[in-house]
């Protein structure tokens, strides 16, 4: 009878798959939360902080110099040149009609003189100030043709920039002309303007500040642009690599004084509604999370003046599994009346 039991016991677990371990507790069971210093502390043991990959790094204080991103283009300046082209047409056109003026003028005058001696006809001394008010004419319509051009460029491509193009003596102008240098536009968000003691940023094409190169502030341009209401700069590099055309990200420093803080990884913050943070491993099983106001996004993730210390541990990867794991201990258990 006996062996009979046990024989029909064997029978059912084969039969419907009983899990005779079943006891044994989930991972689940084994990942709870804990008040460390009045903060609840999310538990993890080691095995499965191995499982979810986390990693923590000690921070190091570094002495920054904060910067913004905006964005621009390469120009080509073949426009500017078809634009410099029509004026110089127009100035060589007044200039002809200045010296036929000036003559028509001198010639007036000096019939003037012979008219009141008797010397020439009435009519001769009428002709040639009809000959001397036509060539006045001619002479102001070519000169308004000629400041307008400028200043119609003037409001495409700033005055720095035209007043370059048309100077005799040398110029920057000249290494744009010759193709040792390239025309930048950036453009800045809308309501922002660049610091009035930046005379220079960093660009780089590939959006690599690592291996950014200088560009030179040229001018401010006087139209703002049509799709964001920014502000566009114009700006001139020399770096071979930057070519008409290329697409580039700017980084352009907000103070000369260096800030102490922290660059943090991009993986190691979290947003929830609108709040960022991390989270510090506080001992070998437990991470508690911190809140982070006005984090600055640079090249290498965010730059965290104060807020943080070089005792702390920052996790750099799992940050959302902790995010995860915190919601979760903050859900009521079923169980719990």
């Amino acid at each position: 009878m006996k062996h009979f039991i046990i024989t029909c016991l064997l029978a059912l677990i084969a039969l419907y798959g009983i899990n005779i371990k079943a006891s044994e507790p989930d991972d689940d069971d084994v990942e709870t939360s804990h008040l460390i210093n009045g903060q609840v502390a999310i538990f993890l043991d080691d095995d499965i902080q191995k499982n979810a990959g986390i990693e923590t790094l000690t921070l190091k204080e570094i002495q920054y110099h904060p910067e913004s991103i905006a964005y621009g283009k390469a120009l080509s300046i073949l426009p500017l040149l078809s634009t410099l082209k029509q004026y110089f047409s127009a100035s060589a056109q007044q200039a002809g009609a200045k010296a036929r003026f000036t003559q028509a003028k001198r010639n007036n005058s000096r019939l003037r003189t012979l008219h009141k001696n008797a010397a020439v006809s009435t009519r001769k001394l009428q002709n040639q100030q009809s000959q001397w008010q036509s060539d006045q004419a001619i002479y102001k319509e070519m000169a308004y043709q000629s400041q307008l051009i400028i200043n119609t460029s003037k409001l495409e491509w700033g005055e720095t920039l035209i007043n370059w193009a048309i100077d005799k003596q040398a110029s920057p102008f000249d290494l744009l002309m010759k193709g040792q240098a390239t025309l930048l536009k950036m453009t800045l968000p809308a309501g922002s303007q660049l610091p009035a003691e930046v005379s220079s940023i960093n660009i780089s094409p590939t959006g690599n500040r690592s291996v950014a190169s200088i560009a030179s502030l040229v001018s401010v341009l006087p139209q703002v642009d049509s799709f964001s209401q920014g502000l566009q700069y114009l700006f001139i590099t020399t770096t071979p690599e930057i070519k008409a055309g290329m697409n580039f990200t700017a980084w352009i420093p907000q103070q000369k004084q260096a800030q102490p803080g922290f660059i943090i990884p991009e993986s190691s913050l979290a947003w929830h509604l609108g709040v960022a943070f991390v989270f510090i491993q506080v001992d070998e099983e437990h991470f508690i999370h911190r809140n982070i106001s006005h984090p600055i996004k640079v090249a290498e993730g965010y730059f965290i003046s104060g807020q943080l210390s070089t005792q702390d541990e920052l996790v750099v990867t799992g940050t959302q599994m902790l995010l995860s794991h915190e919601f979760k201990s903050q859900i009521p258990d079923e169980d719990d009346d």
